[in-house]
């Protein structure tokens, strides 16, 4: 993952820290295509929802999910993701159970069917929930700016 902005310093051990190294988990874990490390980042309910901008890109519960992730890494190569905006937070501070990352733009690029593509401009919403100390996603959005769709998920 690179940034192309100058990110401000969070407070140690404050939950905008910890959950932005949650993310920093998940894209690490999206560019090596490690469903194992996916996994961690999710919490594994059947009412989860991962929305992307194509009508074929809409998973509710883990099982979809994981199989949405599971068929992006066999056919995707190469991905790498960039920050080009930094990472908004909503709520989390205590008491709350909730608190949303709003990215208003990022960059993947990617190899797909032995060709090169960059998807420019993404913008991404994640909700995180906090169960007990530990927080984890429960809704993921990205916006592509673009209708290509890449990889048939085939789920439906």
């Amino acid at each position: 993952m690179t940034t192309t902005w100058v990110e401000r310093p969070k407070e140690p051990g404050s939950w905008k820290a910890e959950l932005g190294q949650r993310f920093t988990a998940f894209v690490d874990a999206y560019e090596r295509g490690s469903l194992d490390a996916l996994r961690e980042l999710f919490w594994h309910d059947d009412d989860i929802v991962v929305v992307g901008t194509h009508s074929n890109l809409h998973f509710v519960g883990w099982a979809q999910v994981e199989h949405s992730f599971r068929t992006q890494f066999g056919s995707l190569s190469g991905i790498r993701v960039t920050l080009r905006s930094e990472q908004l937070w909503h709520g989390g501070a205590p008491p709350s159970t909730m608190a949303c990352l709003t990215l208003p733009a990022m960059d993947i690029a990617l190899v797909a069917g032995g060709r090169p593509v960059t998807f420019e401009g993404i913008r991404v919403a994640c909700a995180f929930e906090r169960r007990g100390t530990e927080w984890r996603m429960v809704q993921m959005h990205w916006s592509l700016p673009r209708t290509e769709v890449l990889v048939d998920h085939k789920y439906r």
